[in-house]
């Protein structure tokens, strides 16, 4: 069988370089990809005390690579430090630091590090790509894994590479969990990349200005990013509005595109060729890996990671043995070590490919190809070792549009969140994990159903509706970042998986999601409150996804029967015993959202109005509304987001003043009388409160500030 991995330097497609075409044979790329290792140990040995950039990726390999980037597109290189410079100053705001934020900042100089291979057709392609180039872009991404696999540099950079792609509440296999699968410095990380591509010039539109950028992020935040980030990038802007878009400008001043000498274009065509070959790997099998002379793997491909269903960072470095990957012979057994691919090469210091069994998650067996391919050295020495991996029991990969077809078969089409069929499976797979384990970790489900919702639809229409339902499931993905799933089951009705949740924490993030969307204001919906009622259920002993989903539907129904807009859980000794569900729910009344309160000004009623203009403009509030006794106005400023913030001026608030007629208070110590006026305060909050306790304290000082301002009594 002549294989690229076995093919002679004939058989390698030519790679147009810099400075001219540079053809190196199959089996010599695989040993220069040893070499870029061995090069990092030296480098590390040689330099001796490491600053965090060589704790990272040695400095030899950083320049390497951008520079071979460079070769291939200096626009991209110029993208990519704008991308680490944005992504930089995020994670700063966030609080990181050190060693934490050289790996975000490394990993945002390499995230285009793929582009390297991409063929100019598509790389500068004027429009949208189709499926297939996306498709062709993902494996290019995966090779820029490979190669920084290959040149050790840190997992946690790796970590942060393979996530960006994944979108913040879904990827094309499924749902991904952001608050416990996704490292934040992926998220962050795609936020900066995505801010930068929308500000720099394109082929097929100009660059958009940053409130324009701003906008469509906190657009897709909760679906495509995440919004807590998105945040902290716009408070960045506005605490330091010159710097920051002056220090963009600065980068790209500092590093415009240098002459090569001849050594870096030769670097750079080697990468070249790297990639070239590596992507023929990528397209035509499933994975691979390498161990060097000591056994140790160096690289384990993102493609063998989903086949084999074992982490490239949980591999990299460790000994090789015949348990590594979860490989049986025909009849299912284990592997003897006379039967191990690897020990027979060695053996016989020759390619080969050998059949296997390879055990899927869940304990089904597929039949696998392994390509084995001993490397030798000038001295004759073994090298190391390549085995690359062929699922035998599917045909041709399958193209973009399965996964995307497979998405939106998950997704509801109007919220954007997980259907309901998406919930059921996702239920039956942490079921599943829950039944084998000895001591499982607790999972919850909240059912949550949106009150009255068909009198919204009766009396506004149903396209104001489908708004609420948006901005409900909106509301849930910004509220829950410890890994919850939030879907939609079906009509106003909602389902949150909480895994790792027990009932009572469970319960309270119920409360917290259940008094924001109290606080919840549509602007189409006029002064019309929205509520919600929620059931709540953990798993139990001998749970199915039926009798979970019916447990937490009857603490859902007595919520409802009970009065709404409250939260009501329910164990299963409780629903056999015929116990009514327990009412969760802090009493919590709407005046506990409207501070109300009454003093006495003493002020001519004349003078009334001037006092009211000051205060206006010495506290910077916004008039809405004003008559001859009553004035509205606007306190505080929401910022991209609705939640509340930490300072009073981030924390908005609606002040209704009522100014009653004027009348005198006679001292009784002199015949003067004093003129006063009842001035009635109700305050109001504008956005989403947490807690009720801080709208109070929050309307307490706006009041006494009223009180001090009218000299009130």
């Amino acid at each position: 069988m002549n294989s690229p991995l076995i093919a002679n330097s004939n058989s390698m497609p030519q790679q147009q370089s810099v400075h001219g075409s540079y053809n190196m044979g199959s089996s010599q790329i695989l040993k220069e990809l040893i070499a870029l290792s061995n090069e990092h140990e030296e480098f590390s040995l040689e330099s001796g005390e490491t600053d965090f950039v060589d704790q990272v990726i040695s400095r030899k390999h950083l320049r390497k690579l951008l520079t071979a980037l460079q070769a291939r597109d200096a626009s991209t290189l110029c993208h990519s430090r704008r991308v680490a410079f944005l992504a930089k100053g995020i994670a700063t705001n966030l609080g990181w630091e050190g060693i934490h934020l050289k790996r975000l900042e490394i990993a945002a100089l390499l995230h285009d590090i793929g582009k390297i291979g991409v063929p100019d057709h598509i790389m500068l392609k004027p429009g949208k790509l189709t499926s297939d180039e996306i498709e062709l872009m993902s494996h290019y991404h995966n090779i820029g894994i490979d190669v920084l696999q290959a040149c050790q540099t840190d997992h946690e950079v790796l970590t942060i590479l393979s996530q960006t792609r994944y979108h913040f509440s879904g990827a094309t296999n499924g749902f991904q969990y952001i608050g416990s699968d996704v490292h934040q410095g992926a998220r962050i990380l795609a936020i900066a990349d995505a801010y930068d591509s929308l500000a720099t010039d394109q082929v097929y539109r100009a660059g958009k200005k940053h409130d324009e950028i701003m906008a469509i992020l906190m657009e897709a935040a909760g679906t495509q990013f995440d919004g807590n980030i998105v945040c902290a990038l716009s408070r960045w802007e506005q605490n330091e509005q010159d710097a920051f878009h002056d220090a963009l400008l600065e980068v790209n001043r500092l590093y415009q595109p240098k002459p090569f000498s001849e050594q870096e274009a030769q670097e750079a065509n080697l990468i070249n060729n790297i990639f070239s070959y590596l992507f023929q790997i990528e397209s035509l099998y499933d994975g691979f890996y390498i161990v060097n002379a000591d056994f140790q793997f160096l690289l384990f491909s993102p493609g063998l990671e989903k086949l084999a269903d074992i982490r490239a960072i949980d591999i990299l470095g460790e000994a090789w043995t015949a348990n590594s990957l979860p490989l049986t012979n025909k009849e299912g057994t284990s592997l003897t070590r006379a039967e191990c691919s690897m020990n027979r090469v060695i053996a016989n210091g020759k390619p080969m490919t050998t059949e296997f069994m390879l055990e899927r998650p869940g304990g089904r067996l597929i039949n696998i190809e392994v390509q084995s391919v001993p490397m030798f050295g000038e001295n004759g020495h073994l090298i190391g070792i390549a085995e690359i991996y062929r699922d035998l029991s599917r045909g041709l990969k399958r193209p973009q549009e399965f996964n995307d077809l497979k998405q939106a078969a998950s997704m509801d089409a109007l919220t954007s969140v997980a259907n309901r069929g998406e919930l059921e499976t996702q239920l039956a797979i942490m079921l599943s994990r829950v039944n084998k384990e000895t001591n499982p970790a607790p999972l919850s489900l909240m059912f949550i159903d949106a009150d009255h919702f068909k009198n919204i639809n009766d009396s506004y229409g149903h396209s104001v509706g489908d708004d609420v339902l948006i901005e409900m499931a909106r509301l849930f993905q910004h509220e829950t970042y410890s890994g919850e799933l939030v879907g939609r089951y079906g009509g106003e009705e909602f389902v949150i998986l909480c895994p790792e949740t027990d009932l009572e924490h469970a319960v309270k993030k119920a409360e917290r999601l259940r008094l924001a969307i109290n606080n919840l204001k549509l602007e189409k919906l006029g002064k019309t409150g929205l509520s919600a009622s929620f059931g709540v259920a953990q798993v139990e002993e001998g749970d199915s996804v039926e009798s979970l989903f019916r447990r937490a539907d009857s603490a859902l129904y007595h919520a409802k029967e009970t009065g709404r807009n409250k939260v009501c859980s329910l164990t299963n000794h409780q629903l056999l015993s015929g116990i009514n569900p327990i009412n969760d729910s802090v009493e919590t009344t709407v005046d506990e959202m409207v501070f109300e309160n009454t003093f006495q000004a003493l002020i001519s009623s004349d003078i009334i109005v001037y006092k009211l203009g000051g205060f206006v403009n010495d506290n910077g509030a916004k008039l809405t509304e004003v008559n001859t006794n009553r004035a509205v106005m606007q306190l505080g400023k929401s910022g991209l987001l609705p939640f509340w913030g930490k300072i009073d001026d981030r924390k908005p608030v609606e002040v209704e003043v009522e100014f009653g007629c004027a009348a005198k208070k006679t001292n009784s110590n002199s015949r003067s009388s004093t003129p006063r006026v009842d001035v009635k305060i109700r305050i109001s909050p504008l956005g989403w409160v947490k807690k009720p306790q801080l709208f109070q304290q929050r309307a307490n000082r706006v009041y006494r500030l009223l009180k001090d301002y009218f000299a009130a009594e």
